[in-house]
């Protein structure tokens, strides 16, 4: 099921699998980190995924392992594991943004609605297996990892999704009634205060209320990142006014007991993006998230398995069926 013509693409490493049914279609990259590189509602044709306009998806990539995420991030839909931010930590040097997002899978098993990918980690003992597939007739998706500890020792570590989404002025953030609060005030242009609110509310410098759900046009130039929890459910996603339709995330919370959002309203390196990153652990830092006790654990040769599933909702059944509070 490979969906790439041999005389078009004369290079394997620049093959994509295509995953597809009636209603959506997924282009998946094992040699983009095994993302999703798109995508997409068959029904009202959205892309949902985001690229920089120089992205170029005939381009073969080669990285090393500690390749800067910032400098060569072209969107989709990547992981990160084992870490977030790069640095030593208990004996290891880990890399920025870990490694799954910037090296080449292994494909394993791949069929017309499923694909298995392998990956073995360089700066962790640890072996991961991703499997995505699709509904044989629904616009669902489920996306299950499995992370195997190959060492005698317990390894602290963080696994995210991040989900760079297409938006567009006056779409809108989905999240559960929930606890927000800033990665950083030296990132927020619309956060102003370092604590936590309940979402949508957030308070500017001067201590005045906002509401942050909708995203202001790219003119704003504005950008934010925060993180949310006490997630009052398993769901986030975004909601596109101009489709009438949303990409809904949906997971078990003591899986996924946190989402972080990353907007660039034009504010950062002019991209309009919103990235969606549900994630096992807060904050960046593995370190502090060790103290604060909010870090994921892999035990000794523990196998242990997560799963994030994909629907796409549209026009009059979106509210009902997504159970936004906000």
């Amino acid at each position: 099921m490979v969906a790439i013509d041999p005389s078009k693409s004369p290079t394997l490493s620049t093959q994509a699998l295509v995953l597809e049914n009636a209603e959506l279609k997924l282009e998946i990259r094992p040699d983009l980190g095994g993302r999703i590189d798109q995508l997409q509602d068959l029904q009202t044709g959205k892309k949902w995924l985001w690229h920089p306009e120089s992205y170029n998806p005939d381009k073969p990539r080669s990285l090393e392992v500690g390749a800067s995420f910032d400098e060569h991030w072209t969107g989709g839909w990547d992981e990160v594991f084992p870490n977030d931010a790069g640095g030593e930590f208990q004996g290891r040097n880990l890399v920025d943004h870990g490694e799954l997002w910037s090296q080449s899978w292994e494909v394993t098993e791949s069929t017309k609605l499923g694909v298995t990918m392998r990956y073995v980690c360089q700066t962790v003992p640890v072996t991961v297996i991703k499997n995505i597939r699709i509904s044989a007739s629904k616009p669902k998706a489920a996306i299950v990892y499995t992370l195997q500890n190959q060492s005698d020792e317990p390894i602290p570590f963080l696994l995210k999704h991040h989900a760079a989404i297409a938006i567009e002025p006056g779409d809108e953030m989905v999240l559960p009634d929930c606890m927000i609060e800033p990665v950083t005030l030296d990132f927020s242009r619309i956060i102003g205060k370092q604590q936590q609110t309940r979402f949508p509310k957030a308070l500017t410098a001067e201590g005045t209320e906002i509401n942050i759900k909708q995203m202001p046009p790219r003119s704003s130039q504005l950008q934010e990142f925060f993180y949310s929890s006490q997630l009052a459910a398993g769901h986030c996603g975004i909601r596109s006014m101009k489709s009438k339709s949303a990409l809904i995330m949906r997971f078990d919370t003591a899986e996924f007991p946190y989402v972080w959002m990353f907007q660039s309203y034009g504010g950062w390196r002019d991209h309009y993006v919103v990235v969606v990153e549900p994630c096992t652990t807060m904050p960046y830092d593995l370190n502090v998230a060790c103290e604060n006790g909010t870090v994921a654990y892999l035990q000794p040769q523990e196998t242990q398995t997560r799963s994030l599933m994909i629907t796409l909702q549209r026009s009059e059944s979106l509210r009902a069926a997504q159970g936004d509070r906000s």
